[in-house]
């Protein structure tokens, strides 16, 4: 049975700032209702339940009803809704549920006050394995998993959640820092960390749709932003060179006049060096030339290697100005290891261990599609997350460093069965004791944009 569903409206229910969304069969019958929440979170109500008929006794749910039904057809609007039957209404509820504790558990942990173990039994979720019955769109069965060690973890406490994702490029430049709308009355975005009004417009990500989660105690937390700084030397024949080039090249955003302002003057600056005689830079420069040239011919001469600056020092102890400068390379990637030592308790956790390392090692294995071409691994989002009581709507942590939300690739599992240098196994022979290292590499740089959108009260990336 296909539903549709209406607009969010704002009924008055029992939960605050939340809104109500109206479903509807094939019949346009409303067949239920879900609950939006002020953090964007769609959850069926349960039917006949208090918020359940105050949603339906409003004037709203005849509004939507008319609006499914009759569309633009204003004429034909009727003043009664119409409702699907009792069991229709149980059955839709009971098949929406299902999916919202499927999918909710994943992609949510603060809703639910109650453990990962709890989640697992209440929602009846099976193991990846069990699961994989066939190739579909994004290659195996697109249904999302929850896994956590361990396997009774408070997500109330500090934990990592490590979300998998197909691999999937909306753009050829998945690099792009998220744009920024609404800046300063200075012009700048956000500057000195000042980003009331400032929000994120679009930005460079391959996070197609969502394959699951881990979740994982807090590991050694450490960060290293870097930006790639590199010695750049320029003589003086390198220097005037350079001079002539700025003058050529544009700068970005240039309009056609200031193109046309540009290109003249250096086609007088060029007339004018080519009638120049005597000036100082066009004789420092012919005189440096001049020395690398007689320098590098007695060396091959005499079968040595010889520079100019070789002989000016042994001379009169002058070189060639090299006019050393660090200029700005490139940004960085920034790479993160975490070190992981697992061990079961009991045969469900061993089974739950298991399944992180398989769901892992799927999610970064490439997948084969002909002998020409290989498609890309899924890739990953990496959080530090709080349930209940985090400083922040979205439950991560201020108090580390984020994570780059265009992704991460995880580069390398490094699994240890036997870190003591002994098998021990339990009579199911399941190791005792596996660690498991874990390298992600971030997919594009962190940019000043990126830092710009962070909260103001965390360190940002």
């Amino acid at each position: 049975m296909s539903e549709t569903k209406s607009k969010p409206y704002n009924v008055s229910i029992s939960v605050a700032n939340s809104k109500v969304v109206y479903r509807f069969n094939d019949k346009q019958q409303i067949v239920g209702v879900d609950e939006r929440t002020a953090a964007g979170v769609v959850k069926p109500i349960v039917p006949n339940s208090a918020d359940f008929n105050a949603a339906l006794d409003s004037e709203d749910a005849v509004y939507a009803f008319n609006v499914n039904k009759y569309k633009g057809d204003k004429n034909s609007y009727v003043g009664e809704k119409e409702k699907a039957s009792d069991e229709e209404i149980t059955n839709s509820y009971n098949e929406r549920k299902k999916a919202f504790d499927n999918a909710g558990f994943v992609t949510n942990d603060i809703e639910k006050p109650m453990s990962i173990a709890e989640r697992r039994r209440e929602s009846q979720t099976g193991t990846l394995g069990s699961q994989e019955s066939g190739f579909g769109a994004t290659g195996f069965e697109n249904q999302s998993q929850l896994y956590a060690y361990p396997f009774d973890i408070d997500l109330d406490q500090d934990h990592l959640k490590i979300t998998r994702y197909e691999y999937l490029r909306s753009s050829i430049n998945a690099s792009k820092p998220p744009t920024l709308e609404g800046v300063n009355e200075k012009g700048d975005a956000a500057q000195f960390g000042d980003v009331t009004g400032v929000r994120e417009v679009e930005g460079g990500t391959v996070l197609g749709a969502l394959k699951g989660s881990v979740i994982l105690p807090m590991p050694k937390v450490t960060d290293v932003n870097a930006a790639d700084w590199g010695k750049s030397e320029l003589n003086a024949q390198g220097m005037a060179a350079a001079g002539l080039a700025s003058k050529l090249i544009g700068q970005p955003g240039e309009t056609p006049d200031e193109r046309q302002r540009r290109l003249d003057a250096f086609k007088e600056l060029r007339e004018q060096r080519a009638g120049e005689e005597g000036g100082s830079v066009r004789r420092k420069t012919t005189g440096a030339i001049y020395n690398q040239i007689v320098a590098k011919t007695a060396g091959l001469l005499l079968g040595t290697d010889l520079n100019a600056d070789t002989v000016l020092a042994r001379q009169g102890g002058t070189v060639l100005n090299p006019n050393a400068e660090m200029l700005f390379q490139g940004p960085a990637l920034r790479d993160f290891t975490f070190k992981y030592r697992m061990i079961a308790r009991n045969q469900d956790e061993g089974q739950m261990i298991r399944n992180i390392i398989r769901f892992l090692k799927l999610g970064m294995a490439p997948k084969f599609r002909s002998s020409t071409y290989l498609k890309s691994p899924d890739v990953f989002s990496l959080q530090y997350k709080r349930g209940r009581g985090a400083p922040n709507n979205d439950g991560i942590l201020d108090t580390v460093n984020r994570f780059s939300p265009g992704g991460l690739a995880l580069t390398s599992i490094n699994t240890d069965y036997a870190p003591n240098s002994y098998w021990s196994a339990y009579q199911d022979s399941q190791p005792v004791e596996i660690t498991m290292d874990l390298n992600f590499v971030e997919l594009r740089p962190i940019y000043y944009n990126d830092q710009v959108l962070t909260p103001t009260n965390s360190v940002g990336f």
